[in-house]
């Protein structure tokens, strides 16, 4: 039962993270979702959002991983050098 409070809790920081960024007009991207969801638990005292900044901020990153690891399938299936994407 807890996990799924934490998934929830996760995914409410995800969204609270990504509405933010939209009100001020920021540019999407995994590492402006992350640095605000870095920022928000900064000055979190809430323990529980704390670790579901926590959580969510690995579900992203995981996340990131994955989507790296599938550009680099894809380029290598089309010949390129993955590392010569960046």
């Amino acid at each position: 039962m807890k996990n799924i409070f934490d998934d929830k809790m996760a995914d409410i920081m995800i969204g609270e993270a990504v509405t933010a960024l939209l009100d001020e007009d920021v540019t999407i991207s995994w590492a402006a979702l992350t640095d605000r969801l870095r920022a928000n638990i900064r000055g979190e005292t809430d323990e529980e959002r704390v670790r579901a900044g926590q959580r969510a901020i690995e579900e992203v990153g995981h996340e990131m991983k994955i989507r790296e690891q599938q550009n680099n399938v894809v380029a290598v299936h089309r010949g390129l050098q993955p590392d010569k994407l960046h």
